[in-house]
């Protein structure tokens, strides 16, 4: 069982924006795979595409959420204010 219990808010955010992106991959991959075994005529190009981009969007917000995070810490660092040396 995972204790949410000690995380910090944005872990926890973080944690079910990963979850949620990862349940609707798996779906559209599983989706498109019994698309593409019922009727094999079907075109995989768009479903491809759209995975791809929603991976690296899914990627370029965490980066940027945690890049965010850790110029705040250093900005509260610089300016005296950090509480947990």
């Amino acid at each position: 069982m995972i204790k949410l219990s000690h995380r910090s808010t944005s872990e926890i955010v973080v944690l079910l924006f990963a979850l949620l992106i990862s349940i609707v991959l798996v779906v559209m991959v599983v989706g498109a795979v019994i698309g593409k075994i019922l009727h094999p005529e079907l075109e995989m190009s768009n479903i491809v595409e759209v995975v791809t981009l929603m991976i690296s969007n899914i990627l370029g917000a965490l980066v940027g959420f945690i890049g965010g995070r850790a110029y705040g810490k250093l900005e509260q660092i610089e300016n005296g204010n950090d509480t947990k040396r």
